[in-house]
């Protein structure tokens, strides 16, 4: 595993590339290779939070900054968190991490030769590799939205619920992955004793994109409340048909109930009870009392579903239009 990378020719380049006679620009370490380096109790103690930390941060230590960054669950680099540690100084770029997140990332630098002047650059770099994909992953989660938006639209309320779920727990994560790296970004924009004007102007840019990556994904969120609101809407629908049904049940059940509990009672001298054709006398009451009850409730319209009433007002009003 690649562990040393040094800048010429304004790209990055592995140690084993005839570079080894002068000090890395870039250096991998894990935990433990950090902690055996790290010469002021600020710096450890900012390395103790690596394993735990949950939002990217910066922080500034004498002449160099030090800070965590914290890629959400399921990027393509990682599908656990991943986090790495940052030790910057005009010089030199050390990277904290005890996955292959870093050495990935470096990796696909060097290979696609992105131009990079200085150890702060090779730093944005990362940052927005690790945003590539950000934009189009955005696009597919507002296409389930909408996918699941139509199905609920059409009267279906059995939707990959799991889906849904796991979209929403991706916007959470991204905001909270931008929410840190725009204020980190931020930071190093504006630390001039650090960095060079340069690099000041590539996280200030990288700052920007965060800013814009972070309206759309508010506007998302917003999006996915309006879909989970109608899902829930639709749940309540339903529900309220089906108690609109069982309501009906019961109103039609109750007077036969009666008729047939009153003849149960097999008192003596009852009407119809003592004649041959009382049985089919009380039988044809029941049936035209529950017929009548069912006309009243379809004129009424109480024997219709919602979302079906609903849809078919929907379709005469487009054949009115029509």
């Amino acid at each position: 595993m690649q562990r040393e990378w040094s800048i010429a020719g304004n790209v990055l380049v592995s140690r084993g590339e005839g570079h080894d006679a002068q000090a890395p620009d870039v250096l991998v370490l894990d935990t433990d290779e950090a902690a055996g380096i790290a010469s002021d109790h600020a710096t450890r103690d900012l390395l103790s939070q690596l394993p735990h930390a949950e939002l990217s941060f910066v922080e500034h230590i004498g002449e160099r900054a030090a800070g965590i960054v914290v890629a959400p669950a399921g990027e393509r680099l990682s599908r656990r968190q991943g986090r790495f540690g940052v030790l910057l100084s005009r010089s030199e770029l050390v990277l904290v991490d005890d996955g292959d997140v870093c050495t990935t990332l470096l990796g696909q630098l060097a290979e696609e030769r992105v131009p990079v002047e200085s150890p702060a650059g090779v730093l944005c770099a990362m940052l927005r590799l690790l945003l590539r994909e950000h934009p189009a992953t955005l696009s597919r989660v507002r296409e389930d939205f909408e996918r699941f938006e139509a199905l609920i639209l059409e009267g279906r309320t059995r939707i990959d619920r799991g889906d849904m779920m796991a979209d929403a727990r991706r916007l959470l994560g991204f905001d909270t992955f931008y929410q840190g790296l725009s204020d980190l970004a931020d930071d190093l924009s504006e630390d001039e004793a650090l960095l060079f004007p340069a690099d000041c102007e590539r996280f200030a840019a990288l700052s920007r994109q965060l800013d814009r990556l972070g309206m759309r994904l508010e506007s998302l969120q917003d999006y996915s409340l309006q879909v989970h609101s109608l899902y829930q809407e639709s749940i309540d629908v339903r529900q309220n048909n089906v108690m609109q049904w069982l309501t009906v049940v019961a109103t039609i059940a109750l007077p036969l109930t009666f008729i047939t509990g009153w003849f149960g009672m097999n008192f003596p001298n009852m009407l119809l009870i003592n004649v041959p054709w009382g049985y089919a006398v009380a039988a044809a009451l029941c049936v035209a009392l529950a017929v009548a009850e069912i006309v009243f409730f379809h004129r009424r319209g109480w024997l219709s579903f919602g979302m079906s009433r609903r849809k078919r007002r929907g379709q005469h009003g487009t054949d009115r239009h029509r």
